[in-house]
């Protein structure tokens, strides 16, 4: 500190340029504080982590880079590009690949890039900047020198369900680019879709309808993040990101209609036409679908007509990929959610987690 203040007090005088003196001083202290601080940091290990916002039932994929040349040159591009950051996920994503978020594990991006603490990046059809899709081809590709970090129960890890991940990450970064038609001509279920006719059974059921009320789910930071579409067709916060089966004990050991729900019916939904007693309301009208061998994803019906949904830690819509208020789960525009499971029935003893 002394340099600073004798260096200031050369040929000035008086009580004013002494309080001058003084402030000068601190000033330079506190950046010389952090000029130090910032190359004490780049003496640590550095440290990005990456995760694809893509799932709506499961953790999305995590993965942590380390080699200090790849942050350097994935941070520089972000950072000479940044029109392609974003503050989260665009309201209008739907289902499918949504972005990615960046996450350095200290603070040393404050000092070299001026970037912020968390960087979201639109990508596809979301994408605010054509480089968007560039910079996340490169952070898909950091994925063959980089440690897997996603959080996923003892059950999922022995599935090595994302064995292939990098490949369809990379696949699912040009989907909005190509023109889908949907054929509904000789509309089936998937041959694994579950549901019990109407002419067979006993008597017909009854079931609730709530009003659509996005707000309790897409106004608190807690509740959006750690609850996801499970969650929000069976009507119940946990903030345990829901898995079916959890509940009961059981999770499902696939990622197939068949298997999906059988783990559902084990935490204790019915298939539709299955009825449950009045004493079991509110008993909400729910539609199943799967990505195959990728995730599941949930649907709920609203009395006001329409279906609703949450995909992962996004919020609450009634709109499908293509923006049109949901209608139909069998028929909307589901994305990478090509097979449909059938329809369902939750219950107030339903066992969820």
């Amino acid at each position: 500190m002394l340099p600073y203040f004798l260096k200031c007090m050369v040929g000035s005088s008086g009580s004013k340029s002494l309080r001058k003196c003084i402030n000068l001083t601190l000033v330079g202290q506190v950046t010389e504080h952090l000029r130090q601080g910032c190359l004490l940091q780049r003496k640590g290990k550095k440290m990005l982590k990456i995760t694809a916002d893509v799932y709506s039932g499961r953790a999305n994929p995590e993965w942590i880079i380390s080699d200090e040349q790849e942050i350097r040159a994935t941070l520089r591009e972000i950072a000479n590009n940044a029109s392609v950051i974003a503050k989260s996920a665009p309201a209008n994503a739907g289902l499918g690949l949504r972005g990615f978020l960046v996450e350095p594990l200290n603070d040393e991006v404050g000092c070299n890039y001026n970037l912020p603490e968390s960087i979201y990046l639109a990508v596809g059809q979301y994408a605010i900047s054509p480089k968007a899709n560039a910079i996340a081809e490169r952070l898909v590709g950091l994925m063959n020198s980089a440690e897997i970090t996603t959080r996923m129960t003892p059950e999922e890890e022995a599935l090595s369900l994302d064995a292939d991940i990098q490949g369809f990450l990379q696949e699912q970064l040009y989907v909005g680019e190509r023109l889908t038609l949907l054929d509904t001509e000789g509309l089936e279920l998937s041959p694994e879709a579950v549901e019990i006719p109407l002419e067979t059974a006993k008597a017909a059921c009854q079931y609730e309808l709530g009003a659509y009320n996005p707000n309790f789910w897409n106004n608190n930071a807690t509740i959006l993040r750690n609850n996801n579409c499970y969650n929000y067709a069976s009507n119940k916060r946990t903030d345990t990101f829901a898995q079916p089966g959890r509940g009961c004990g059981n999770i499902y050991r696939s990622l197939t209609c068949g298997e999906v729900t059988r783990a559902s019916l084990c935490d204790g939904l019915h298939v539709r036409y299955n009825c449950f007693p009045a004493s079991e309301a509110p008993r909400y009208l729910v539609a199943l679908v799967i990505a195959p061998g990728r995730d599941f994803h949930w649907y709920r019906l609203n009395k006001e007509g329409f279906w609703s949904h949450k995909p992962g830690s996004t919020q609450v819509r009634n709109v499908d990929n293509s923006n049109r208020v949901i209608t139909n789960p069998q028929t909307c525009n589901r994305g990478i959610y090509t097979q449909f499971c059938g329809y369902f029935y939750t219950c107030k003893s339903q066992k969820i987690r």
